[in-house]
């Protein structure tokens, strides 16, 4: 018997303490004798303890490592769900965006180079004034993270971080808007990132290290 399933894990993402069976069925829209059934697998596992008040059946948690897992479990599906959606959004909005420069620069270097907080599921974007409230609304129907200050405390995956600029010039590439190669390696020449820098140049076969001046200082 599968214990990980669509069911447990829509009955302990939506379960709330103290909440009849009846009740979790109708939240999750599962069928009552479908939750009920896993309801008493979950608690043979101690993962909730039922408790019967007058004719209803009421669970609370137990919080053990089994449904430790399961919230992680749940954590991570979301997370997924919305890179997906975002990485969706990016390639088809009519809105004037790209990626940023922090961004942009593992998308050139086709991942052979990965800043932290690509890893990290953290995101820039830039953005013409006019099109902002658009993208916060789509970010707000998507349940996406954005913030306008990359100091401020970043608490969900993904986060996007939104820059906005007066008319940013963009690359589409496998469809996505990105910043343009030039900018990307001049932004990487003044935080001196020599690593991402030479492969870029050894990927589209740019002279960055003796030429660099006369290609990008005057492009």
């Amino acid at each position: 018997m599968k214990i990980i399933n669509p069911i447990t894990i829509e009955i302990i993402s939506k379960a709330r303490e103290g909440d009849s069976i009846r009740k979790i069925a109708k939240n999750t829209g599962f069928a009552y004798s479908a939750v009920y059934k896993w309801i008493k697998e979950l608690a043979l596992l101690n993962v909730f303890k039922l408790e019967n008040k007058g004719n209803k059946v009421h669970i609370f948690t137990e919080k053990n490592d089994i449904y430790i897992a399961f919230k992680n479990l749940i954590e991570k599906i979301n997370e997924y769900k919305k890179e997906l959606k975002f990485w969706d959004f990016i390639k088809k909005t009519k809105l004037k965006i790209r990626l940023g420069k922090e961004t942009s620069a593992v998308i050139w270097a086709k991942g052979s180079y990965i800043f932290a907080d690509f890893y990290n599921k953290v995101y820039y974007i830039d953005i013409i004034k006019k099109d902002y409230p658009k993208l916060i609304k789509k970010f707000k129907q998507y349940n996406i993270n954005s913030i306008k200050n990359e100091n401020l405390e970043i608490t969900t995956k993904p986060t996007i971080i939104i820059n906005i600029i007066k008319q940013p010039q963009i690359i589409r590439v496998n469809g996505l808007p990105l910043t343009p190669l030039i900018e990307v390696i001049k932004w990487c020449r003044k935080l001196k990132l020599e690593p991402i820098i030479e492969q870029l140049g050894i990927l589209y076969k740019i002279p960055i290290k003796e030429k660099y001046a006369e290609v990008f200082t005057n492009a």
